[in-house]
């Protein structure tokens, strides 16, 4: 499994939560593999994960496609940059139509990734996201990925979400020619 779903997994990772008292059910005509291998337990606490993703270049889109299909419970994309000629070298759901009329990376991609799963809640924002910024937008989530941002916003985000009770997971990474980090 990919190591975003190692905590999740792990007897001391996220409580199980629901609405309801009803057992949880698991469609096994889009998730046998996957609960054959990760198994019943960590397949209901990703249901229950609210996801952030800022960035969708090539690297968040890619993320954003694995945690969709993987079962969370809600994605929420973000960008603030409008589709450009250099992302449809890496970013698989833009299209020329979406440059042409300058669309946001993440309201393009929204409808397509939409199409993945029928199970997960997915919704894009546009907000700006600074240093200066009110982080309090990302208490409702369990884990933040940042893709491509800088190392000074990457700190302060960092921050807030170790400072939250329960702590709120923290991923970024970044691609920078054939070079990456995470």
């Amino acid at each position: 499994p990919h190591p975003f779903f190692w905590h999740l997994m792990s007897e001391e990772g996220m409580e199980l939560q629901t609405d309801s008292q009803e057992p949880m059910e698991i469609d096994d005509s889009l998730y046998s593999r996957q609960r054959y291998v990760l198994g019943d337990n960590a397949m209901k606490k990703m249901a229950q994960s609210d996801i952030f993703i800022s960035g969708m270049g090539g690297l968040g889109i890619e993320i954003a496609k694995n945690v969709v299909l993987a079962g969370v419970k809600s994605v929420t994309i973000h960008d603030t940059e409008p589709a450009s000629w250099m992302d449809l070298s890496s970013q698989f759901f833009l299209r020329e139509e979406d440059i042409k009329q300058q669309r946001n990376r993440a309201e393009a991609s929204y409808e397509r990734l939409k199409e993945l799963n029928p199970y997960v809640d997915i919704d894009y924002s546009n907000v700006v996201l600074d240093v200066n910024s009110d982080f309090s937008v990302l208490k409702k989530y369990r884990c933040v990925i940042f893709t491509n941002s800088p190392l000074v916003l990457l700190d302060k985000i960092n921050q807030f979400c170790r400072s939250q009770q329960p702590p709120i997971n923290f991923i970024m990474g970044s691609v920078r020619g054939v070079f990456s980090y995470g």
